[in-house]
């Protein structure tokens, strides 16, 4: 079986990372810091919300099409690939320089777990069944 579904949120999460990759050459040009955040504050949010979306995203795919392949239903991939755009939306906006609990990097962050656990609880159940 291909994992169809999560290959579309693969699609969508893959135009959100190049906008961020986008943002972050940007930002390069802008501050004139070839490698590393080159001590500016601006920099290393913008390394931050691209790494934050690089660390999360394929692991959260990856579990998602495993569970597709294993019998996980469209209903629950699609929530779950709800949550993960959306929380890879909010995660970004939330996150700025100095603060650590904006609520919308709160929200993104719990729906990116959310999109985590639905198909890891499912493939764990399917495991032990």
């Amino acid at each position: 079986m291909t994992p169809l579904l999560t290959a579309t949120y693969a699609a969508v999460i893959a135009i959100l990372y190049i906008a961020m990759s986008a943002y972050v050459i940007t930002m390069r040009a802008k501050t004139s810091v070839p490698l590393g955040d080159g001590g500016n504050p601006a920099m290393l949010l913008a390394m931050r919300r691209h790494g934050n979306m690089a660390e999360y995203a394929p692991f959260a795919l990856l579990v998602m099409g495993l569970a597709e392949m294993n019998g996980l239903g469209a209903m629950w991939l699609h929530i779950a690939g709800a949550a993960l755009i959306g929380g890879r939306l909010l995660h970004p906006l939330g996150l700025h320089s100095g603060s650590g609990s904006d609520a919308p990097r709160i929200a993104g962050t719990l729906a990116t777990m959310f999109s985590i656990l639905i198909p890891t609880i499912f493939i764990l159940i399917s495991a032990l069944a």
